[in-house]
């Protein structure tokens, strides 16, 4: 706690701050200050795996990482921000600087800032555009190799970190990786599955191939939709209603399975199609172009991603001639407003993580960032009171990432081509050449069905409605989905639920 006071970052404190980024990685909050008479500075580590906040109170700012803290400390009780609600829910995948609690922010990761100064948006000492590809692209088996020898020196220290792991494995390249990367490491480790009551979900075949592979135990759960209660978020304890409603019953499972096995965390895949690049769209075709020339090379791009979206040559092409008329700015952040009440002069999206600018012109390693970014409100760090992990954001895996052109990633038209030729030769081959997995997706929809008219009630009468954020005539409408035939309405009213219990977790 320290009396507000304007003034600029000290040199010493930045130079601290760039010495820590360049040669220290990990989940820190480094706070800064070089002299006795100075104010000093704070930097959140670049991954952003460990969220540092900021209370602002007349005279006086509160700096913590776990936000229950901050109340208890003798202020006043939290309040709802709801013009922040509505901010998140009309851009649910991006994590923003403010939080939905009044006058909390988040410090962005990477920024040296003066924490006591409100204003101060801080001084970046990591930028994602230090990172981006440059001439000549690297080659695939060299780059896979030092992925490979990357993964592992990672997932060895994170290991020391947090004792026993247990890997929530689903079979797909994600999850796969880092058990080869543990495996790798020496580290002894274990794996935890979870399956859906049909077979559109089950993926058990497939995790226990990799348990057998490296000779981990392998634990296997149900998605039972009797453990999503629709009065109960999943976010309790955060500043954003950020997590899916239906994570709690994962949470649950994956714990249940963790203490089974002896282990003290669960690490996840989560983060990493978008770490590895999974493209969709003619973009690693233009970069390469744009990179090389019309070569050889480009063709053979254009072949990759043909076979990897899995659409004819002709369309691909014109696709490609689409994206090369986009010279100008494009929105890389859209609103979904769906379901919520008309409104003019929506506020402008403040991403935490400011690493793309919409001004020039879209490339593929644009939407790449972009994606990293999509993932930051999905991770799990080591705030969020629950016994898991998310290791593929660590910094050094970030900056590697970034740095590999678009095109490698898709070579041989598979997607993350280069994630996979890094454990080619330690993962099962129906890993490998798997490009596409099964989800929760008839758990999610067998959970709506059992609880429609129970979130119909705390959505048409609850707090977001007396708020004024809702058009109640149209999730009356959407209450009737069929649960089989629409996934994405079933998903956006979940993603209302889940702002209302958090809301009312809150207190409000």
């Amino acid at each position: 706690m320290e009396a507000i006071d304007a003034h600029p970052v000290p040199l010493e404190s930045a130079q601290a701050a760039r010495f820590l980024v360049s040669n220290y990685w990990g989940t820190y909050c480094a706070v800064l200050s070089c002299k006795s008479n100075q104010p000093f500075a704070v930097m959140c580590d670049p991954s952003g795996l460990l969220p540092v906040y900021r209370l602002s109170m007349p005279g006086h700012v509160l700096i913590g990482t776990d936000v229950e803290d901050f109340w208890p400390a003798g202020t006043e009780n939290p309040t709802i921000d709801f013009e922040a609600v509505r901010g998140h829910l009309l851009r649910p995948d991006l994590r923003q600087r403010r939080t939905c609690l009044t006058g909390l922010d988040e410090l962005a990761p990477g920024v040296l800032v003066s924490p006591n100064v409100a204003s101060d948006r801080g001084r970046p000492m990591w930028r994602a555009a230090d990172f981006l590809p440059r001439p000549p692209a690297p080659n695939f088996s060299d780059a896979a190799n030092q992925l490979h020898e990357l993964a592992i020196s990672i997932h060895q220290s994170w290991s020391t970190v947090f004792g026993k792991v247990t890997v929530a494995t689903s079979g797909g390249v994600d999850s796969s990786f880092i058990c080869a990367a543990l495996a790798g490491a020496c580290v002894d480790f274990d794996c935890v599955t979870v399956t859906t009551l049909d077979r559109s979900g089950d993926e058990r075949v497939y995790a226990r191939s990799i348990a057998d592979a490296f000779g981990a135990r392998c634990a296997e759960r149900l998605y039972d939709p009797n453990l999503l209660d629709p009065r109960r978020s999943s976010s309790t304890g955060l500043p954003r209603p950020a997590r899916r409603a239906f994570l709690q019953a994962l949470d649950s499972v994956l714990v249940d399975g963790m203490d089974e096995l002896g282990a003290s965390v669960v690490f996840d895949g989560n983060g990493g199609d978008n770490l590895f690049c999974f493209l969709h769209s003619s973009a690693p075709i233009l970069d390469r172009m744009l990179a090389e020339g019309l070569n050889r090379g480009v063709f053979a791009t254009l072949f990759d991603m043909c076979r990897i979206t899995d659409c004819s040559l002709p369309v691909m092409t014109r696709a490609l001639v689409r994206r090369m008329a986009q010279t100008s700015g494009y929105a890389p952040w859209p609103v979904n407003a769906a379901l919520l009440s008309a409104r003019k002069g929506d506020a402008h999206a403040d991403p935490l993580t400011p690493w793309i600018d919409g001004r020039s012109r879209r490339t593929g390693k644009q939407d790449h960032v972009a994606l990293i970014m999509h993932a930051q409100n999905h991770v799990h760090g080591l705030t969020t009171g629950l016994p898991r992990f998310s290791p593929l954001l660590s910094q050094p895996l970030v900056e590697f990432c970034l740095g590999i052109p678009t095109w490698i990633w898709t070579e041989g038209g598979i997607n993350r081509a280069l994630a996979r030729a890094a454990f080619k030769d330690d993962l099962p081959a129906s890993t490998i050449v798997r490009t596409s997995k099964s989800g929760p997706d008839s758990f999610i929809r067998r959970a709506f069905a059992m609880n429609r008219a129970l979130i119909g009630e705390r959505l048409l009468d609850g707090t977001l409605a007396q708020h004024g954020l809702l058009d109640r005539t149209r999730i009356s409408q959407a209450l009737q989905v069929d649960e089989v035939a629409d996934e994405i309405v079933i998903d956006r009213l979940l993603d209302l639920l889940e702002a209302e219990n958090w809301c009312r977790s809150w207190g409000g």
